[in-house]
């Protein structure tokens, strides 16, 4: 109980942590209560906020199936004794343990209630201890960027960038999410050519935005009924784009549960991709090949911050390469998958074995 007060009591000044771009923080928390004075109303509201915010880490980071039967099992239960339990039995304390910074935003105060929005950001650490303790395996890390084209098919015609409520609903805040999108605020490609794939025009926009993922969204309402669907594009390393069709989906609420609704899917389809179940570390040895300093540091802070990497050690620098000895966790795909994100590219080459380059 101490730990929870004290997670109560924190410095607001202090949390500005909460904002970070990572998917260990959890923002737009809405909190509301109601008791017999102002304290512990507050205090309440505060309480529940940090268990929402837990929940939605929680969701977040692991599969639905991986957290059956453990108290991270977000639904309601049957226990051995045929008793109905609640789902998710984190205690206060521990989800205590696991925060590190709180921010609270939009206040609103009387003497028996309080209402505001909470952001909260979780120590990687301490979210960790808590996952291994109840063996659920989990994500760590986030995927590249994807860049979002919402095209509206109004009563005019397509638009994008014109009054459209479609684009509107991604003015939320996605940054934390496993999946980060974000929509640019102008471009050099019109709706109609971002619905025909013209490929020059969305491989200049991949190279003037930093990505290379590119989710072409067409939405309109006929009938009262929202819908959407579209493409998703993937530049590769040749420059070559790779394009699979998604949905198209009807949304169920406003436009902005639509945009949440297609994070949501492809954050399921990152955690099915990326968790890692093997715990049990590996030894690999690479050639990193670089062509100057800059390069070189961008690789090697590739490798020491990929989330799967446990120990990266350097056993000898040239002005063009380095021989590293890396031990990591889970699979040899998932290496390479998490390094891709990271922009760099793990292949075997004769003669050299192992070689990390910059991808292309």
């Amino acid at each position: 109980m101490r730990s929870f007060i004290a997670a109560l009591c924190l410095s607001l000044a202090s949390l500005s942590s909460a904002h970070a771009d990572d998917p260990y923080t959890i923002t737009g928390v809405d909190i509301d209560a109601t008791s017999s004075n102002a304290l512990e109303a507050y205090q309440l509201a505060l309480r529940e906020g940090q268990r929402e915010a837990a929940r939605r880490l929680v969701r977040r980071l692991t599969l639905a199936e991986d957290r059956v039967d453990t108290p991270l099992d977000l639904q309601p239960h049957m226990d051995e004794y045929g008793e109905m339990q609640p789902g998710f039995a984190l205690s206060d304390a521990i989800i205590a343990e696991m925060i590190s910074g709180l921010e609270i935003r939009n206040e609103q105060r009387s003497a028996t209630r309080y209402l505001a929005e909470l952001d909260v950001s979780f120590h990687r650490r301490s979210v960790a201890r808590v996952m291994d303790a109840y063996g659920v395996p989990f994500v760590e890390s986030q995927s590249r960027p994807m860049l979002v084209l919402p095209v509206f098919e109004g009563e005019t015609g397509f638009q994008m960038f014109e009054s459209n409520p479609w684009r509107a609903a991604w003015r939320q805040n996605f940054s934390n999410a496993l999946t980060p999108m974000y929509v640019p605020s102008r471009a050099a490609i019109t709706a109609r050519q971002a619905l025909e794939l013209d490929e020059t025009a969305l491989l200049e926009l991949a190279r003037s935005q930093g990505v290379n993922r590119i989710a072409v969204l067409r939405a309109g309402e006929r009938g009262g009924a929202r819908r959407f669907g579209g493409y998703l594009v993937e530049v590769a390393a040749d420059g070559s784009l790779a394009v699979e069709t998604w949905g198209p989906q009807t949304v169920y609420g406003d436009w902005n549960t639509g945009a949440r609704d297609f994070v949501a899917d492809r954050e399921e389809a990152w955690k099915v991709q990326s968790v890692v179940r093997d715990g049990e570390e590996t030894e690999l040895r690479v050639t990193v090949m670089y062509s100057g300093l800059p390069e070189w540091r961008r690789l090697q802070q590739a490798l020491t911050r990929a989330s799967l990497v446990q120990n990266a050690q350097l056993d000898a620098l040239s002005r063009d390469g380095a021989r590293m000895t890396v031990s990591y966790r889970g699979a040899f795909e998932q290496l390479v998958s998490e390094l891709a994100e990271r922009g760099a590219t793990l292949e075997e080459h004769p003669g050299l074995g192992w070689v990390v380059l910059t991808t292309p």
